[in-house]
This record gives C-alpha cells, sequence and structure tokens, in this order.
C-alpha cells in the first residue's frame, strides 16, 4: 500500500494511505518531543537536518503535487532548513512549572495549524526554555503522509547514540511476535492443533466482518468521552490538552506476571479502567469507592460498548524478530494499520476489582491474537479502493477513527539513555494531532520506563478531571497487583 524505497531521481506518486492522511476529511500530524538535559542550539538542530533528515527520504524535500495526467505525486523542491526551523519566544523569568504549561498550550497551538502547501510538509520547534523534564525541547512536527509514527521517531534512534557508550548500539526490548505452541506431536496433540485452527478460523471471520462493519456504518454511541456532536460537522483539528505519566516497565510486568498477562494486556486494562473512571465521575454516579464497589444501579455500565482502535505496526509481521532488524531494514512509510478491540466493562452495580479490567483485556486480546485478521486488513483497503477509488479509501480510513470511541499507538524506544549530538535525551515521547477521537492515548517505552500521553479536547473533556483517574488508575491497578 505504500512506498518502501523511494528514487531522489524521480517524482513518485503519492500511495493512497498517505493521501488519506492528508486530505479533505483526515489530515493527521504526528509530533516527537524531545526533552534534552542541555540547551541545543539553533545551528546543531540545522546540522541534524541536513545530516539525518533531508537525505533519509525524498518526502522530505519534497511537496504533493499533480502531474498533467493527474496523478499527485512527490515533487522534490529546494528546501531550505531555516524555513522549516521555529524557535517560539515565551515570557522571560517563569518558573518551571510555568513553562511547562506554555509547553502544553503551545503544542496544542501547532496541533491544530496546518502545514502550507508550498514546502515540504515538517518542521522542527526548538523551545529554548526549561521545562519539569528538560533545559530546553526539541519538537519534531511532521504530516502524517510522509511516514508513520515509527519511521519518524525510528529518524532520531539513527540519530542518537548511547549516553554510556556512544560506540556501541542501542538496545531494544525483545519483540515476541508469536505465541509459542507446546503441544506434543500425539493424537491428543494434534486434536488441539485442529480445535486452535477452527478457533482461529472462528476468530479471523468474525473480525473480518466487525471491522468491515465498524469502517463503514458501525459505531459506538456518545459517552463520557464521546460527544455527540461527533457525526454532525467535520473539524480537522480540534484544540486539545495533553497530559502525560510515566511509570516504571518493571512494575507493569509485575502486574503483566502475577495475571498471566502482556504488557499490552496491563496497557488496555489500564485505559479501560481510567475511561471507568472518568465516566462514573463525569456522569454523576456515586463515587468509586477503593474496594472496587459501587451503588448506583444503573445498569448500563460506566463505559459499556467503547471500542478501541489500536494501532499496529505491520513490519512485525514481516518475519523481523526485533527492533534492531526493523531500523536496519528501512521499512519506511505508513505500515500502521488498526485493529478494533472491545473495552472491557461492568455494569455499575457489580463489584470490581482495578485488576478485573487487566483480566477482561487478556481474554479479550488472546483471541485477536488468535486470529488471521493482520493478514487481510490491506486486502480490506484494497479492495475499497478498487470499489470506491481515493475518495472512498479516505472516507473509509477517516470512519476507522470516527467510529471508535479512542485509540492508542505505541513505539517501542531503546533500553539505554540517549544522546544527540552530546546532548542527554531525560524523556521523549510522540503523540498525533488531527484524530477525530476526544481523548486518544499513546505509549512509549524508554529506559525501562512507559510514558503514557493522552490528548483531551478542550472544551467535552474535563482535562483536570480525567488526568486526575489517570493517576489514580495507576496507584489503584498497582496497589492490588502488589496484594496479590
Amino acid at each position: 500500500m505504500d512506498n518502501l524505497y523511494l528514487d531522489e531521481g524521480t517524482s513518485p506518486p503519492v500511495s493512497p494511505i498517505s493521501q488519506s492522511l492528508n486530505s479533505s476529511i483526515l489530515s493527521l500530524y504526528i509530533f516527537a518531543v524531545f526533552e534534552l538535559e542541555t540547551p541545543i542550539t539553533e545551528f546543531e538542530v540545522q546540522e541534524i537536518c541536513h545530516k539525518h533528515i533531508l537525505p533519509l527520504n525524498i518526502r522530505f524535500s519534497s511537496i504533493m503535487e499533480r502531474n498533467k495526467k493527474g496523478v499527485l505525486r512527490w515533487k522534490k523542491v529546494v528546501t531550505r532548513v531555516e524555513d522549516h526551523l521555529i524557535v517560539p519566544a515565551f515570557p522571560k523569568g517563569l518558573a518551571r512549572e510555568s513553562y511547562d504549561e506554555y509547553l502544553r498550550e503551545y503544542l496544542s497551538k501547532i496541533g491544530c495549524e496546518k502545514f502550507s502547501e508550498d514546502k515540504p510538509l515538517w518542521e522542527i520547534h526548538l523551545v529554548k526554555y526549561p521545562s519539569l523534564k528538560g533545559a530546553c525541547t526539541m519538537i519534531f512536527k511532521a504530516s502524517h503522509a510522509i511516514g508513520d509514527g515509527y519511521s519518524l521517531v525510528r529518524l532520531f534512534f539513527k540519530s542518537c547514540q548511547r549516553a554510556d557508550h556512544p560506540s556501541l548500539p542501542l538496545t531494544f526490548p525483545k519483540l515476541s511476535l508469536k505465541k509459542q505452541d507446546n503441544s506434543k506431536r500425539s493424537v491428543i496433540g494434534m486434536g488441539k492443533i485442529m480445535l486452535g485452527f477452527m478457533g482461529k478460523c472462528v476468530n479471523t471471520t468474525y473480525d473480518v466482518v466487525e471491522s468491515t462493519l465498524r469502517v463503514t456504518c458501525l459505531e459506538d454511541r456518545p459517552s463520557a468521552i464521546r460527544s455527540e456532536s461527533s457525526n454532525l460537522e467535520i473539524e480537522l483539528f480540534k484544540p486539545f490538552n495533553i497530559y502525560s505519566v510515566t511509570l516504571s516497565l518493571e512494575r507493569v510486568k509485575q502486574v503483566k506476571t502475577k495475571l498471566g498477562a502482556t504488557v499490552n494486556d496491563v496497557i488496555t486494562g489500564l485505559l479501560s479502567y481510567i475511561i471507568h473512571l472518568y465516566a462514573l465521575r463525569k456522569t454523576g454516579m456515586d463515587q468509586y469507592s477503593k474496594d472496587g464497589s459501587t451503588t448506583d444501579t444503573n445498569s448500563g455500565g460506566a463505559n459499556t460498548n467503547m471500542t478501541l482502535a489500536v494501532m499496529l505496526n505491520m513490519r512485525v509481521f514481516e518475519g523481523f524478530t526485533n527492533i534492531e532488524d526493523m531500523i536496519r531494514a528501512e521499512r519506511w512509510g505508513n505500515r500502521s494499520r488498526f485493529i478494533f478491540v472491545n473495552l472491557p466493562s461492568f455494569t455499575n452495580h457489580e463489584k470490581v476489582s482495578p485488576l478485573d479490567f487487566i483480566i477482561k483485556a487478556k481474554e479479550t486480546m488472546d483471541k485477536k491474537k488468535n486470529s488471521m485478521m493482520f493478514y487481510f486488513i490491506d486486502k480490506l483497503l484494497n479492495t475499497a479502493l478498487w470499489i470506491w477509488g481515493q475518495k472512498g479509501m479516505e472516507e473509509l480510513i477517516y470512519s476507522s477513527f470516527k467510529n471508535a470511541s479512542t485509540m492508542i499507538s505505541g513505539v517501542i524506544g531503546p533500553k539505554d539513555k540517549m544522546t544527540l549530538y552530546n546532548h542527554p535525551i531525560n524523556s521523549f515521547y510522540f503523540f498525533t494531532s488531527g484524530i477525530p477521537q476526544s481523548v486518544a492515548f499513546f505509549s512509549v517505552s524508554y529506559m525501562e520506563q512507559l510514558k503514557l500521553v493522552v490528548t483531551m479536547e478542550k472544551g467535552f473533556i474535563d482535562s483536570k478531571l480525567f488526568s486526575s483517574c489517570v493517576d489514580e488508575a495507576f496507584d489503584d491497578i498497582f496497589q492490588a497487583g502488589i496484594e496479590i
């Protein structure tokens, strides 16, 4: 679906996926935010652009333009790095906490600003003020049409070095792509294999039908995190608040080990519990007590029938066993796709533990893993393109976002501390703007820490209440894990 390698001597066509991510109904921008321990200069940032960004791919020095035949292509243009470097001015002499707030407001501001069509679709913003996490902040903004989050973040992985041993490559957590089958080659073992295959076929059929309905006509109902006005008018960019929380991956692994789950199961359960807490408080129901009980008799559940759109890096299905191989293989482009997961929910009068959300999430994710839906996603997209054309594909991808209540996308970062031009990176994260959802989640691992970033639509989501629910959910779940 996307171009992997681009010849700089030609004007390659813009892939259907990239066109869909920079269209009149959907325009997504990816942000990679690096919080540096020491100030970086404009000259150093320009050096990074000249040495590591422009040479990487023709899309960083091209604009989208239709040729005489009406084909949208990447047309190479003269690119001046100075035109892509922006240094904002904030009031001087403020405390770090105040600059942190200015930084969040600035991210929301530039998250709603469209790119000019007469220059390549990327920018770097250098915020030369101290925040709570660093001496300065470097923000890389790019259109999703250039590449997915993995493509853009790994651009910096390749230009960074290990802080402890600069001559050694960065190391990443190992990937576990396939479930091991320990069934013995016996009659009983073969029977289990057959039953497993039948179960996989059933799960695949269900997932294909559900995904087809989800991207066409099936959509979640309005809720505490889904506005009733979602269908009334297309609004490309909605102002948002941003909040992040960082926790130890070791704590996540402790919970997953005790429950026999995976890190992704724990994260999915966490999101469900966060939304559950927020919905109970936002809708004026009785306060959710520490033992997990509620006294409200409404049987609908605080987050019943909510769907989570999960972004998958399809490169993991191409035979790679680790992130390092993916980086070396130069798998560039938009190679992320959606699967849909029903968020765990409980009726309001049920007595539940925070860990119940993870247990339910594990059950759901196990069914998704025992499915071949991943291999049908591009076939469905190609079929839509063949039947409805480019406009139809754009509407299909837009509906994939709009019809689900929320989404999550994640990036696996290195275990080592990184330096960028000898500037230690204290923290980094990413998020996407332009998503037609009121709440979206983004996760990234770095130095054995997991950072969860939430974007919340201003004017609809109570960001202070939601942020407090995020903090409470982490505390409740890990405390419950300790008590097992």
